[in-house]
């Protein structure tokens, strides 16, 4: 019997172990506020052996706006899944505006790269001050995201339980920021599905 194939979401997990697995090192530091950070170099030779070894590939794309980060999955590469975030062109100081825009880059790419495989760096820096990025990630979603994922359910006539359980919480309420962006993605893709093809939609197909 021939092995199931995982699916884009499965694979973006496998590769999310497999980092957790390799015991990466910082070698990015602050010295001004005291706190290390993954330079992409500390992590990227590894997670591309993964997504290799999952047929995965990774599209990094940068407008003035917003940064994105699409995983494609090469075995069927309508499957996607984004990853976004807004963009401002740090003005650092010595360089010219190439310089500029090529670090700002840099770090978006970094960003989203942790923000896609859950790269989990440190929560607390070592003057003891919390990570707010990391503290915002873990907290469950406002009440506007929470509209904003009802009505997406509504749209894509899915049924709410049946996503929770996909999404692994109680309810929708429970869903946390990291996670949010996966699950409009997901129903983003449920709502073109359904109108489509005015059937059931795709994440009742896939629970």
């Amino acid at each position: 019997m021939s092995e199931a194939k995982m699916n884009i979401y499965q694979k973006r997990q496998t590769c999310i172990v497999g980092l957790q697995k390799s015991k990466l090192k910082m070698t990015g530091e602050n010295k001004f506020s005291n706190y290390k950070y993954y330079e992409l170099g500390d992590f990227l030779p590894q997670l591309n052996e993964l997504m290799k070894n999952n047929n995965l590939a990774a599209v990094f794309q940068y407008t003035n706006e917003e940064a994105t980060l699409t995983l494609i999955d090469t075995e069927n590469i309508e499957d996607k899944i984004i990853f976004s975030t807004p963009v401002e062109v740090t003005q650092l100081k010595g360089c010219n505006g190439m310089q500029n825009i090529g670090g700002t880059q840099t770090f978006a790419r970094r960003y989203l790269y942790i923000m896609a495989f859950e790269i989990s760096e440190t929560d607390v820096i070592n003057n003891g001050e919390p990570d707010e990025d990391a503290e915002l990630r873990r907290k469950k979603i406002d009440e506007t995201k929470v509209k904003i994922i009802k009505d997406l359910i509504q749209k894509s006539h899915s049924d709410e339980a049946a996503f929770c359980k996909w999404a692994r919480v109680k309810s929708v309420e429970d869903i946390t920021n990291g996670k949010f962006n996966l699950c409009v993605e997901t129903l983003d893709k449920a709502v073109e599905k359904y109108q489509k093809e005015n059937g059931a939609s795709e994440i009742e197909g896939a629970i």
